[in-house]
């Protein structure tokens, strides 16, 4: 039988790059710990669309672990807590039933947040 887990969110929002951000928090039940991190990012927003909000803006390009385009601060950590892997190597596993998983963008003046926890990259191209 699959095994799920129940986990609180505390997402940084913020709707451009001038405006002013701040953490929501999102109670997310049922979740696989089959599943990866930007899964159980889909799922949030699955739910968050079916109640009228607007879905949380985050990069997910490859999912492949290849790109690095999907990474996050996850509780204070780049990635999350599993070192040596990108955000979109992270699975739900790694959490436990009832944990608080603040969820953030990358805080630097070269990336600025265009959305919620995507950031404009050009300073790398």
């Amino acid at each position: 039988m699959e095994k799920t887990i129940n986990v609180n969110l505390k997402i940084w929002r913020q709707r451009g790059p001038k405006e002013p951000g701040q953490f929501k928090t999102y109670q997310l039940d049922k979740v696989s710990t089959d599943s990866s991190f930007l899964e159980m990012l889909d799922m949030l927003n699955q739910l968050l669309v079916e109640k009228g909000e607007e879905p949380v803006v985050f990069d997910n390009d490859c999912r492949e672990g290849i790109c690095g385009m999907c990474s996050l601060y996850i509780n204070g950590h780049p990635h999350g807590p599993v070192q040596g892997i990108t955000t979109c190597q992270l699975h739900m596993r790694k959490f436990k039933d009832g944990d608080t998983i603040t969820i953030e963008p990358w805080r630097s003046a070269a990336f600025p947040v265009i959305r919620d926890l995507t950031v404009d990259r050009n300073a790398f191209d």
